[in-house]
């Protein structure tokens, strides 16, 4: 009976133009594979391969059947990929986009939670930095995106999350008290590490002016990098301290510890955005489903 198993074999065969090679590619032993050959040229009633004892090479008939038999299993291989393509077409797609910080704070059990309701939706994650956010969002790379707000942009619509404070991340080799806050005027004569946000007025360096002169505290220096990410490697390199968003201090780097301060200190939102004419059913579903999530968390 002529079967798949005996076609990938010959093709395996063909390909490698040696026994030995093929059986390696098959992960079987030799004799097995010599007499499965064996059983399609009998089949087949003619001989397919010329044998020496280096290599094997096809005769007129096993080219023919060559090119067959590659048609033959690129079919057969395309059958799952029909299927999964089926599945998917079964499913909505919703395009999130997300800034990273997100992505190992609360972005994993958001999605959980919705998911939870929402069994037969596919996911998209489409990320942006802030000063990205609106740029996604307006040119409709995304359906409903997660941003720092505020957002100003007449074609959006947005619904605030959650509110959190800065925290502070300094090295370790500084030995601050880790079970009470503490003061903002740790910062005096410290480089301060920032990173820029959506506008120049929510940049960490913005923030904070007001804030630090506020207590008179004046630092010795500022960087400014492009991600926060770059910030507390700086941090951990002993080269400064940075403001963090609280729900960020969840994140682990070695060499570097979080700190709130005593003083209340400036806030952030993060909220989520659509395109006001692209309020589909989806979008609908996981804004109820953000609210309900921030409401119990």
């Amino acid at each position: 009976m002529l079967d798949i198993k005996k076609l990938r074999y010959f093709v395996a065969v063909a390909e490698e133009g040696h026994f030995g090679r093929a059986a390696t590619r098959l992960g079987i032993s030799q004799p097995p594979l010599s007499d499965h050959i064996q059983q399609l040229e009998g089949l087949l009633q003619t001989t397919l391969l010329h044998r020496t004892t280096r290599r094997v090479s096809l005769t007129q008939e096993g080219m023919a059947l060559l090119q067959h038999a590659r048609k033959i299993l690129s079919d057969i291989d395309q059958c799952a990929q029909v299927v999964q393509q089926s599945n998917s077409q079964q499913k909505q797609i919703l395009r999130l986009g997300i800034l990273h910080a997100h992505t190992y704070t609360f972005l994993p059990n958001l999605l959980r939670h919705y998911l939870r309701a929402h069994p037969a939706m596919r996911i998209e994650l489409v990320e942006y930095t802030t000063r990205e956010q609106v740029d996604t969002l307006v040119g409709d790379q995304v359906d409903v995106g997660l941003v720092r707000e505020p957002v100003n942009h007449p074609a959006l619509k947005t619904v605030r999350l959650f509110t959190e404070h800065y925290a502070l991340a300094a090295p370790a080799e500084w030995r601050l008290a880790r079970t009470t806050a503490i003061p903002v005027s740790v910062v005096h004569d410290k480089t301060l590490i920032g990173y820029p946000s959506h506008d120049d007025k929510r940049s960490t360096r913005s923030l904070f002016r007001d804030y630090l002169q506020r207590h008179q505290v004046k630092p010795a220096d500022f960087i400014e990098v492009r991600t926060m990410h770059a910030a507390l490697a700086l941090v951990a390199a002993g080269l400064g301290c940075a403001p963090v968003p609280e729900s960020q201090t969840s994140m682990q780097f070695p060499g570097l510890k979080y700190h709130r301060f005593k003083e209340i200190p400036p806030r952030l939102s993060v909220g989520l955005a659509w395109r006001e004419d692209h309020s589909t059913a989806p979008v609908a579903d996981f804004k109820k489903a953000a609210l309900e999530f921030f409401t119990l968390a």
